[in-house]
């Protein structure tokens, strides 16, 4: 062993990349909401990120965009990330990465492969799953106007069959207030123990804080569909397990005087089976979602886009944008905002009430739906193939200033430690 100068460090080519890109896409910013019907940025609503947010911002962006995908991007964005890794393995067993590397084919060299595929899966099911499950700040938006609010139609709590186990409706109000949302609607399947549970802690005045306010997620014509407001409005129409909702019981207590029933068709679900409401078919929907926040829903609102703008246009039906909350993920894909003129010093009641007088009253001109703008496929095999590439180019683009310097941080950060590191006197072997 020789004497050698020491080894000193230098920047890898990926930062210098990956500091291009944060740079050159600025370039190309696109505005990161969207108005639902026409796609352009919305003019009522501008994002909001807590200092906390942006600290993190390489790392919660990154989770935002991937929990914003449909079901087939997932698949699309597992399936290259295999292949880069199959790539990766055939380059190293090449000799072209590291000539050093155990002899193909010899048990030392398949143990190391198996251990790094497991590692490779552990590592990426952890991210999602952490994703999914770690408290994090969180993405929201502030309205334009004093007289807007925020609404969720859709989303449930610990008490629904498939809800998380911890997520409490203390637990959902967070999630909703961490989302730039002014009121919820608990919704849960069959039962109203999570918004009894949630409606103690209720302010007296709707402005305070985030409301939420009373529904149920029910079976009616065979379908999965939410109903708004009081359970005493529709509970003599339930079963005895109130999972099924009876249409002609409905009709009558109608003809009885009751209020008109709310309905809201919910996603993902057959378009054939939309019936709208109508003084002569009380039992018919309101409203139709048109952006729900679980894959399989964002799949079929965005696939099937054009027909639900169509079915609302001709049956003027309510555009919803739904969390479909079941306590999974921190990310927000869609605002309903409607106009509800001195709803702050309203009781959460009386804004319950209001809700519902609106959507009944104007119908398909009730609600606006801002969403978080995300690359979408249109059916094409060859974008959902990119997938993986296209989302890293629109993700960039839709960065903030103050996430642009977050992602400057870290990148010095890691380019100081590797310096630091680089240091020591570790002489170099002749061989």
């Amino acid at each position: 062993m020789t004497g050698r100068p020491t080894e000193s460090w230098t920047t890898p080519g990926w930062v210098w990349g990956l500091g291009l890109l944060v740079v050159g896409s600025a370039a190309f910013h696109v505005s990161p909401l969207q108005e639902v019907v026409t796609g352009g940025p919305s003019e009522i609503a501008h994002r909001t990120q807590p200092m906390a947010y942006l600290l993190g911002a390489p790392l919660f962006g990154v989770w935002d965009s991937f929990s914003l995908l449909t079901l087939s991007q997932h698949y699309a964005v597992l399936v290259t990330l295999l292949a880069l890794y199959l790539t990766w393995r055939l380059w190293v067993a090449k000799g072209l990465a590291a000539p050093f590397e155990p002899r193909v084919g010899s048990p030392r060299r398949t143990v190391k492969e198996v251990g790094l595929a497991g590692l490779a899966l552990v590592s990426l099911l952890s991210f999602y799953a952490a994703g999914m499950l770690l408290p994090r700040p969180m993405t929201g938006i502030e309205l334009s106007d004093p007289d807007l609010v925020a609404i969720d139609f859709h989303s449930h709590t610990n008490y629904s069959h498939d809800g998380w186990s911890l997520f409490t409706p203390g637990r959902n109000r967070a999630w909703h207030e961490g989302g730039g949302f002014d009121v919820a609607y608990i919704t849960d399947h069959y039962t109203w123990r999570g918004v009894d549970e949630a409606s103690v802690d209720n302010p007296v005045l709707a402005g305070e804080r985030a409301v939420l306010i009373s529904g149920a997620e029910i079976r009616i014509h065979l379908r999965p569909t939410n109903i708004l407001g009081d359970r005493q409005r529709y509970i003599f129409a339930l079963d005895a397990d109130s999972v099924y909702m009876d249409p002609d019981s409905l009709t009558a207590g109608y003809a009885r005087g009751s209020p008109p029933p709310t309905l809201l068709y919910t996603m993902p679900g057959g378009l054939r089976y939309v019936l709208p409401h109508s003084e002569a078919f009380p039992s018919g929907v309101i409203g139709i979602e048109i952006n729900d926040g679980s894959p399989r829903g964002l799949e079929q609102v965005r696939g099937e886009r054009a027909a639900i703008l169509q079915l609302a246009d001709s049956m003027d039906l309510a555009l919803i944008g739904a969390a479909n909350l079941h306590g999974w993920g921190r990310t927000v894909a869609s605002w309903s905002v409607m106009r509800i003129p001195g709803w702050r010093q309203m009781t959460p009641e009386g804004l319950g009430e209001a809700i519902e007088r609106e959507l009944h009253t104007l119908r398909r001109e009730a609600v606006e739906v801002v969403e978080r703008r995300m690359p979408y496929h249109h059916g094409s095999s060859a974008k959902i193939a990119l997938t993986l590439p296209w989302l890293t180019a629109e993700h960039f683009r839709m960065l903030s200033w103050s996430e642009r310097f977050a992602w400057f941080f870290w990148m010095v950060g890691i380019v100081a430690l590797g310096s630091l590191g680089g240091r020591g006197d570790r002489p170099l072997i002749d061989r």
